[in-house]
């Protein structure tokens, strides 16, 4: 390698000397739903059980199988080495993706890369999800239909073809943009019949894969049919319309939000940048590269988050927003002269992101964490009701049924899955189809087993149940009534033990 490839590499193991041990001591800093979803569903794969079929999902498959397989070979018996091993993985995952980019992509790819890297933590790019999964190969796609005049149809136009398909089984709101990048290799592509060829191969050879772990039919019905009808106009907080002019003028209604958080604070900074690379662009006649940027980075926000959003909602911008980082980074050695106003001017962006950066890193990436306090607090609730759940498992024949949400519960207790649903939050309760199924099981045998915050669909029932507490407080746990009896005074001094008391 040369001089420069070897300070390349040498930066980025810098900046992984650096981040990796923040990630490491927040190992446990939060507990999120939708990483437990892909990990006990991916449990239920791991055993045998068909996405869509035996369990319900509205996601892409791709995280619950690779789940499934992160189990599998680490095979992991508690909760807490198996979110370990999960976000262990993501660290892994990060630092390979790294290199990749770093030696393919070269200075450009650097700077972006590494201001990830310091600030995805503030949007949980640490945590088991699949937005967190997709930013590297999404990454590396669009630096590479941006960095090339003409594709070539060689080894790495198949490897582009797989992360196409990855990233299309993995994140539904990316489909849109991912279509636009697809016609746009077709376009550029030296090769055009050998492209689509293979691209139709590895597509097949990926839907064959798929469907060892998922129902094919079943998918089109869970993840299409079910999504467009009835989750997305029923999560989404603006209209359809609405949705599109603001993720297309995101960069603007970052500027014009209000709040002082860090993350916004960097957001507000890398828009400006984004705004002014746009001008720039036009001013120089490259009215191509410039409707390209905006139209990719608005195709990535279809799904809006509003910027000032943080934690549980701030997720899913992660792909727009490590996009706009991106392009705040690229072509900036293509403007001449180098003293130009306009040099002066991004130069100031680019220390004010960097700046921004590091803040956020030290903060929320190199503050002092405790794992072994941080899963107490976040975990022990969890673990407690999985305890109770485990015990009572072993009067067998235990059937089990959460609303909206309680994962842990499922993860290998020994208990029986009562519905293909595992859980049962307000807008499934709004979707007929899944709303008259689930009570037309419950009109023929209730579940035995019931973890009920809401009464969506099980309140009308809970009369047939027999409410758990713990320290003398009701939990909301529930035992079917007529079953009391059947449990055994050793499993009663079992539950007794680990605080739990029924009537």
């Amino acid at each position: 390698m040369t001089v420069s490839k070897w300070l390349m590499v040498a930066l980025a193991l810098i900046t992984i000397v650096i981040t990796v041990p923040g990630f490491r001591s927040h190992i446990f800093a939060l507990n999120f739903v939708d990483e437990d979803d892909n990990i006990v569903i991916g449990n239920y794969v791991r055993e045998g059980k068909k996405l869509y079929t035996d369990v319900f999902s509205q996601h892409q498959p791709s995280m619950f199988i690779l789940s499934s397989q992160i189990q599998k070979m680490t095979r992991t018996d508690n909760i807490l080495m198996t979110i370990k091993r999960h976000r262990e993985f993501m660290i892994a995952w990060s630092i390979i993706w790294f290199f990749i980019l770093t030696l393919r992509f070269g200075w450009p790819i650097l700077v972006p890369i590494s201001m990830l890297e310091l600030t995805k933590i503030s949007l949980l790019g640490n945590l088991f999800l699949a937005e967190g999964l997709v930013v590297y190969p999404l990454l590396y796609l669009i630096s590479y239909l941006i960095g090339k005049k003409n594709t070539a149809y060689n080894l790495e136009s198949i490897f582009v073809t797989i992360v196409f398909w990855f990233l299309w089984f993995s994140l539904t709101p990316l489909w849109p943009l991912l279509i636009i990048c697809l016609l746009w290799l077709f376009v550029k592509s030296d090769h055009r019949l050998k492209f689509a060829l293979i691209t139709f191969l590895m597509g097949a050879l990926c839907v064959l894969y798929l469907s060892q772990y998922a129902g094919i039919k079943e998918y089109v019905y869970d993840a299409l049919y079910i999504n467009y009808k009835y989750y997305i106009p029923l999560t989404t907080p603006v209209g359809f319309f609405d949705s599109i002019i603001k993720a297309f003028l995101a960069p603007i209604y970052a500027l014009l939000a209000p709040g002082r958080s860090e993350l916004l604070l960097l957001i507000k900074v890398l828009s400006l940048g984004f705004i002014l690379k746009i001008l720039f662009l036009v001013l120089d006649k490259k009215y191509f590269k410039a409707s390209l940027y905006f139209t990719v980075l608005g195709l990535s926000s279809l799904r809006y988050i509003e910027p000032g959003n943080t934690l549980y909602g701030a997720f899913h911008m992660l792909p727009w927003f490590v996009l706009l980082v991106l392009f705040n980074f690229s072509d900036f050695t293509h403007f001449r002269p180098i003293f130009r106003l306009r040099q002066i001017v991004l130069g100031g962006i680019y220390i004010l992101i960097f700046v921004a950066a590091i803040n956020i890193s030290r903060i929320n990436l190199w503050d002092n964490r405790d794992p072994s306090t941080d899963y107490y607090v976040h975990y022990s609730p969890s673990e407690d009701v999985w305890t109770a759940v485990k015990i009572l498992s072993k009067n067998g024949g235990q059937t089990i049924w959460v609303e909206p949400v309680m994962y842990w519960p499922y993860w290998r207790t020994g208990t029986t899955q009562y519905s293909s649903m595992v859980n049962y939050y307000g807008w499934m309760d709004l979707t007929p189809p899944m709303k008259d199924e689930i009570h037309k099981q419950f009109s023929t045998e209730l579940p035995t087993i019931v973890w009920a915050t809401t009464t969506l669909g099980i309140g009308d029932y809970l009369s047939s149940y027999t409410r758990f507490k713990r320290d003398g407080q009701f939990i909301d746990l529930y035992l079917r009534t007529d079953k009391i009896r059947e449990i055994s005074e050793d499993v009663r001094r079992e539950l007794e033990y680990y605080r739990f008391e029924i009537n």
